[in-house]
């Protein structure tokens, strides 16, 4: 759609590159051009424009899920994260993106889930160490291909 800014982004270039792109899913982390970016925040996207689950086609809900699957694995690899949140609203924009993202150690609770970002301690960090994270991202995705 011309207008959704999800399949705008996906035909555009993203601050370090796709972590990960195929015929079904694209993927990518997410960056603050306001000022430093969390890192470890990755989103998993439908090619297709699809507003959610429900409308996936038994293919894209596999590539999303093994996908999803696989950059957990490569957020705890490459971060040191000691969990990572997965989650998906379809509130905002109605094009099916799932949200990727990473706790640190010594995140205190009550900045656990969406708010892993506020906490001071958190991990932030400029345009070259998210591109960097990225390159991590896609080298640990290339050496465990499922």
């Amino acid at each position: 759609m011309e207008d959704c800014p999800i399949c705008i982004k996906q035909a555009s270039t993203v601050v370090g590159g796709p972590i990960y792109e195929d015929e079904m899913v694209y993927a990518h982390h997410v960056f603050n051009d306001e000022g430093k970016t969390f890192l470890g925040y990755v989103r998993v996207e439908t090619k297709r424009h699809v507003p959610s689950f429900a409308e996936l086609t038994p293919c894209e809900a596999k590539s999303v899920g093994l996908l999803t699957a696989r950059l957990s694995r490569a957020i705890k690899d490459t971060t040191g994260a000691d969990h990572v949140y997965v989650f998906f609203y379809g509130d905002h924009v109605p094009h099916l993106h799932v949200h990727v993202f990473a706790r640190y150690p010594g995140t205190p609770e009550e900045y656990w889930r969406e708010r892993v970002d506020e906490w001071s301690g958190s991990p932030k960090g400029s345009k070259e160490e998210v591109e960097a994270l990225a390159e991590r991202l896609r080298a640990a995705l290339a050496s465990n291909a499922a």
